[in-house]
């Protein structure tokens, strides 16, 4: 497999290289360069970043380019005081979204460009800034809980801790121990909930699972966990099993409420007859179900050490009110593997043969010190070609971190991926970018 890291980061430093400078707002244009007549359509693309106080921070300084038909800037968008993205374009266009990351305390640029689409297919950004808060607002303690009570069905149980400001927390306590919980608000803001999932840690796949919340918490006692509730289960099969021997199949629950609550749990089997034929279902929350194949590869390219990770497999949005058997037909792992053996090769490529509607190509880079450089990401039909990173263009466009993208340096590490979609209710291109319906995907992570 031919691997040019530095040629596709030039590339890529290319669609980008001219931000920075001139005006901050532009209006609207046609390709000819005239404007256009005012449209009905507005539709409203969100960014912001949720820091470790908890509290969602909007982004300002985000905005959205508008790309002609040539690459060239045809509009910009900017973000209002809370945010907000306003786009008043109707038709199939290409898109470029700026927003701010942060890698610790460090803000980098993100960059995700969208390939032919409608608006209301750019993502909403709101960036999980770990670590990141102003000390002078921010306040932070841990909750210690007794789980005792819980009658998981060993001495010995697996406990995973979420809130709105934490990492989940996967530990495995004695039951008659103690476990911590790790929050933190803002200064006068309210201190977040707590979700427990606890399950016996000698059980895989895990026979019970019970779940608690803790709204009403002190720093000053332990915690006793008492109203701890026995998660139903559902009947579940896989119709498809994984094709490759040396590959896993991988299931991942995941619970949401509210768009916080998080429950968690992983279990990797060899074969799907190993497999729970039933699994937890959150009454409450919606319940995610992931499987996907693992296969590893590393080889060196130009004295460099590379990782190479390939993935493929499929996705599927469960409710709480499903019992059937789940046909989750993957992405043939060998037919993956070969298209993008001859990705970056050419630039023309097509992966159509894998069923795929949609490719993203993403590029994360960091310097000698481990501050994130650059985060940006390409999303194409899955027929295209690489040629456009060399017309795209954002010049005259004045984006606060445009000193930022210095790419005369090759970044320490990072990684770039290629990840290819096949949303299995539709063949159209736009309508599978939003789309929860099961998925079969393929990625290919190159670590550098």
């Amino acid at each position: 497999m031919k691997y040019n890291k530095q040629l596709l980061i030039t590339s890529l430093a290319a669609a980008i290289a001219g931000c920075g400078g001139g005006s901050s707002s532009q209006p609207p244009t046609n390709d000819n360069g005239s404007t256009p007549p005012t449209s009905n359509f507005e539709y409203v693309v969100s960014a912001n970043y949720f820091n470790s106080c908890g509290e969602i921070i909007p982004q300002t300084e985000a905005m959205v380019v508008r790309h002609d038909n040539s690459g060239a800037v045809a509009a910009v968008y900017e973000a209002d005081d809370e945010g907000n993205i306003a786009i008043d374009y109707a038709g199939v266009a290409t898109y470029t979204m700026l927003s701010v990351g942060y890698w610790g305390e460090t803000a980098y640029p993100r960059v995700h460009t969208y390939v032919d689409i409608t608006a209301d297919k750019i993502k909403n950004t709101r960036i999980i800034a770990e670590g990141f808060a102003n000390e002078d607002s921010c306040e932070c303690n841990n909750v210690t809980f007794d789980i005792s009570n819980v009658p998981v069905a060993s001495p010995m149980a697996s406990v995973v801790v979420s809130t709105t400001t934490s990492a989940d927390i996967f530990d495995i306590n004695d039951t008659d121990g103690l476990a911590e919980a790790y929050v933190c608000r803002s200064i006068g803001g309210e201190w977040p909930d707590i979700a427990l999932t606890l399950t016996s840690a000698q059980e895989e796949p895990a026979k019970t699972y019970y779940t608690a919340v803790l709204s009403d918490y002190s720093f000053d006692e332990t915690v006793v966990v008492s109203d701890a509730e026995l998660v139903r289960k559902v009947p579940f099969s896989v119709l498809n099993n994984n094709v490759n021997s040396d590959s896993s199949l991988r299931v991942s629950l995941r619970g949401r409420k509210d768009d916080w609550l998080h429950y968690a749990d992983n279990v990797r089997v060899w074969d799907v007859t190993e497999l729970s034929p039933s699994v937890p279902i959150f009454d409450t929350p919606e319940t995610y179900i992931d499987a996907y194949n693992v296969e590893f590869d590393s080889f060196s390219s130009e004295g460099t050490d590379i990782q190479v990770s390939i993935y493929t497999g499929a996705e599927v949005t469960v409710p709480s009110t499903h019992t059937e058997s789940l046909d989750l037909s993957l992405m043939s792992y060998d037919l993956f593997s070969q298209q993008v053996s001859t990705f970056f090769d050419d630039e023309s490529y097509d992966l159509s043969a894998l069923g795929a509607d949609s490719v993203t190509v993403t590029m994360s880079g960091n310097n000698s010190f481990d501050d994130r450089l650059y985060f940006f990401q390409l999303t194409t039909p899955s027929e295209g070609s690489l040629a456009i990173l060399d017309s795209l263009e954002i010049e005259g466009v004045d984006f606060p971190l445009s000193s930022n993208f210095n790419f005369d340096e090759e970044p320490a590490s990072g990684y770039i991926s290629l990840e290819a979609y096949d949303v299995q209710s539709t063949t159209d291109y736009l309508e599978s970018l939003n789309s929860d319906d099961v998925t079969a995907y393929g990625i290919v992570y190159f670590d550098f």
